[in-house]
């Protein structure tokens, strides 16, 4: 057809000479990318020269059809069952406007606008996560009976597969982590339920309390809000706002440290002032106390929370949490958190869940026996009393709930479940769906007892149809292997009602009860409070 707005063909030849200069810029790439095929460094140079560049979308479009970066990148050509890979994956969804490749390239061309001042090295960890952070989507793409993708789960399989990518290339361990870390979280914490206080200091302690950091993981945030739908990016703006807040409050006292700490001073009362701004206007000689009081079990209480089994209306079991009860503005994160500065982390730990199942025995009225207590994997291989614990592990119809198991080797995790299961304990797996390591197919293999979900996936259940589905599958999944689940978080009547439609059977929340001192009987009045729940949705 004949440009009537271009009948003397000016514009025609002028993009044939650009895109003859474009061609001949990627055919030295590509030479330079076959010259230095066995040189880490040099080929990682190269790519990061690629990703500064202004049209980087046209030329990684192009080097992605030459086998050399088939070579350098494998990851992004394995097919999943319906032959889709990185290059080719579509995104079905309202989430998203774009393929996962394009989605990638575009956010790469966008990265790069923090509030804070960012050379050369920021950026390429900026440039390097975004190539990385959906290549997971493939692998785990879901297509539903609707016509629609769903790719949950895609986060965790990415940090996989960048890994095995930037330990070909040439990256410090400095740098490996905080890109999958990035990568980790770049798809997380995007929900206004999600965005609490202890979730985002959880997060700013997996970025090192960096604050220049957290400023890039928004930076990747940004990146990839953009480069979704115009819907979804309106929203991320209003949450974004929660972060920068956040930021501002959290990093208060990080500024005000670092300054101090430029001005030498060998004043013995600034050094108690410098340790008590450390844990809030806590002296770490009363953190000391603290600390004592607990090992002498002294100013312990605990908290109860009842286990709601939907088909019965009943009670299942109750939840134990550990409190200290002090005067001083500290809460017992803070405690855990300095017993491992001072090495008493592992003892603590043991005390605290020795008193969660004796005071809980020693309570008479209640209306289960089953108690719920958690412990921190890591810590216990290094308990020095088991034996008292396998005593009221018999005594007692006790769930011991491993947390802080994702990063340990699934044969000593099943170690670990043998002895529990030999002393007539029962096993919960806590935070499942957040683990990098732990899959559905490694269940049964556990023969684990009870699963409980992040409760970041039951965060907007009612309203996250992608959330709903991988419940609904994870529920179905446990059923068909015997596998209980207990679904957390539920703090109203539509999350209660959204999870019993799709098959939930035991929940804890704050609907039914709050933390409290005291073990309330409440069956009585469950009846009312779940309402119409039929006993042909919960299963």
């Amino acid at each position: 057809m004949i440009d009537v707005n271009n009948l003397d063909g000016t514009n025609n030849i002028e993009k044939d000479i650009i895109e003859i200069k474009e061609m001949s810029k990627i055919k030295k790439i590509i030479s330079n990318l076959y010259m230095y095929d066995n040189d880490p460094k040099e080929l990682t140079d190269i790519y990061t020269d690629i990703f500064f560049q202004d049209n980087v979308s046209f030329i990684l479009t192009k080097l992605s059809q030459d086998k050399i970066f088939f070579k350098h990148f494998p990851e992004f050509y394995v097919p999943n069952s319906n032959g889709e890979n990185v290059i080719n994956c579509q995104q079905n969804n309202s989430y998203h406007k774009y393929g996962v490749f394009k989605h990638i390239l575009v956010t790469i061309e966008s990265v790069g606008n923090s509030q804070i001042t960012m050379g050369d090295w920021q950026k390429k960890l900026l440039k390097w996560t975004m190539f990385l952070h959906d290549i997971g989507k493939p692998y785990v793409k879901v297509y539903k009976d609707d016509g629609t993708d769903s790719f949950l789960g895609h986060e965790d399989k990415s940090v996989e597969l960048a890994k095995n990518i930037l330990d070909r290339f040439y990256f410090t361990d400095e740098e490996k982590n905080i890109i999958l870390t990035f990568i980790k979280y770049h798809d997380k914490f995007l929900n206004s339920e999600d965005i609490t206080y202890d979730n985002m200091k959880m997060l700013a302690s997996e970025l090192n309390n960096n604050k220049e950091i957290f400023y890039l993981l928004i930076d990747v945030k940004d990146a990839d809000a953009k480069a979704k739908s115009d819907e979804v990016y309106e929203k991320y703006k209003e949450i974004r706002e929660k972060y920068i807040d956040f930021i501002n409050t959290y990093f208060i006292y990080s500024e005000s440290e670092k300054n101090k700490n430029n001005i030498k001073n060998s004043d013995k009362q600034d050094k108690d002032e410098n340790e008590s701004q450390k844990n809030n206007n806590i002296s770490s000689e009363l953190m000391n106390k603290l600390l004592d009081d607990i090992i002498s079990k002294k100013n312990i209480y605990n908290l109860f929370q009842p286990v709601i089994d939907l088909k019965e209306k009943k009670v299942y079991g109750y939840e134990v949490y550990s409190l200290i009860d002090t005067d001083l503005n500290v809460d017992m994160g803070k405690i855990i958190n300095y017993s491992k500065e001072v090495n008493l982390y592992d003892k603590i730990q043991q005390i605290l869940f020795l008193n969660k199942i004796v005071n809980f025995d020693n309570i008479n009225s209640k209306e289960s026996n089953r108690v719920f207590a958690k412990i921190d994997l890591n810590s216990y291989k290094n308990y020095i009393n088991k034996p008292r614990i396998y005593e009221l592990m018999e005594k007692n119809n006790l769930v011991v709930k491993f947390v802080n198991y994702e990063n340990i080797h699934l044969s000593t995790i099943q170690e670990n479940i043998k002895i529990i299961h030999d002393n007539k304990g029962l096993v919960a797996l806590e935070n499942f769906g957040m683990s990098s390591n732990i899959k559905l197919d490694d269940l049964n293999f556990l023969d684990i007892d009870y699963i409980i979900p992040d409760i970041s996936l039951v965060a907007d259940i009612s309203e996250n149809r992608e959330k709903q589905d991988y419940l609904a599958n994870l529920i179905t999944y446990s059923l068909s292997n015997n596998i209980n689940i207990v679904l957390p978080n539920v703090n109203d009547s539509d999350t209660l009602n959204t999870l019993a439609g799709l098959g939930a059977r035991y929940v804890i929340g704050n609907y039914f009860a709050k933390k409290e001192k005291n073990i309330n009987m409440i069956s009585g009045t469950l009846e009312s409070m779940i309402g119409e729940l039929g006993q042909d949705t919960v299963v």
